[in-house]
């Protein structure tokens, strides 16, 4: 009989690529695995059981540390900050317990727009403590390794890197245009970018992910003055993104410079690259340190309209920067792959 696997997440997507494309993936061969989490399922439920978690993003958090404590599981794997208490509640039951760290969460909440200034470093203070008591009785695993910050003692590191083959590299296609791959948020520079493009040559920019109506709507109002042709596909499965990508002119990546992103390395990147097309991204550390010098790479201030102007305008009128890019891919697929073994021995490890 398999192990059984609990993956908890009241607020990410169901179809989240580390979750379910990731970590699920690697697992549910050896696991008997159930999937809790919001909305209708992912898009591929073979293989695992789904249990949707209905009503706000407190009830959805309260069913799932139900699930928790019932422990009907051997394992149980979280990945939301808010699943914390109810985490170190089984822990303290005799739980097995991992919790997958996606986010600076401390940084996250001091610069969060919607909470009250006066609250947000208590609030980043106190998930900072929350962090500290939780590898003291729960398993911890990291997506990127600057988030060892968050932390007293060394805990694995599952980089957000390439799953599966990508597609070939193709031949650009006006129709696809420059991309941007994730989700669409103003912290992810994407009222930047829109402007950015909607001030070169382009005439059109394709934009796969999750977006609200109200930011998509200005989004469109600032295409629509400049004569620019965006198009919105919202979440479109990995396997589908990757392939519109390969044949767009080029990828961007205009993250802003916040604390949550400051270190880390954007996917959307890696995957750019491993199809062969040019990258604009931001000129972040996290960012510079892995591919600042990979060929078919720009990197620009964040935040900079004009800059990332020039920048996409240059990359448009010199054909070497995609011939580079193609150059690249292969030594993109070798070195940056998801780490499917150690996950695997990592979780069998929790095993008693």
């Amino acid at each position: 009989m398999k192990p059984r696997l609990l993956v908890a997440t009241p607020t990410h997507p169901s179809d989240d690529p580390r979750i379910r494309h990731k970590l699920i993936a690697s697992l549910q061969d050896e696991w008997e695995v159930t999937y809790a989490g919001r909305g209708r399922g992912p898009v591929d439920q073979r293989g695992i059981c789904w249990i949707e978690l209905v009503g706000s993003r407190i009830r959805r958090a309260v069913h799932a540390g139900w699930m928790l404590l019932r422990g009907r599981y051997d394992v149980a794997s979280l990945h939301d900050p808010e699943m914390l208490p109810a985490g170190l509640a089984a822990a303290l039951l005799g739980r097995t317990v991992v919790f997958d760290v996606h986010e600076n969460v401390p940084a996250q909440l001091r610069t969060k727009d919607w909470l009250p200034r006066v609250l947000r470093r208590p609030l980043a203070r106190l998930a900072a403590g929350l962090f500290r008591v939780a590898e003291k009785r729960m398993a911890i695993t990291l997506a990127e390794e600057g988030y060892g910050e968050l932390f007293s003692k060394t805990h694995p590191v599952f980089p957000n890197y390439l799953v599966g083959v990508p597609p070939a590299p193709q031949d650009p296609d006006p129709d696809v245009g420059i991309v941007y791959l994730g989700d669409v948020t103003e912290e992810r520079g994407l009222t930047l970018a829109v402007e950015a493009v909607a001030a070169t040559d382009a005439a059109k920019m394709t934009v796969m992910g999750r977006c609200k109506p109200g930011l998509r709507s200005q989004l469109l109002a600032i295409a629509e003055r400049h004569g620019l042709d965006l198009v919105f596909h919202g979440f479109v499965d990995t396997d589908e993104a990757l392939r519109i990508c390969a044949r767009g002119l080029i990828g961007l990546s205009p993250l802003l410079d916040t604390p949550n992103y400051r270190a880390s390395l954007p996917t959307k990147v890696l995957e750019y690259l491993a199809v062969g097309i040019p990258t604009v991204a931001s000129d972040l550390p996290g960012t510079r340190q892995v591919v600042g010098d990979r060929p078919g790479v720009t990197l620009v201030p964040p935040g900079d309209v004009g800059a990332w102007q020039t920048a996409i305008a240059a990359v448009l009128a010199d054909p070497t920067q995609r011939t580079a890019a193609r150059a690249g891919t292969a030594a993109i697929r070798a070195a940056y792959v998801w780490p499917d073994a150690a996950v695997r021995a990592f979780y069998r490890a929790r095993l008693p």
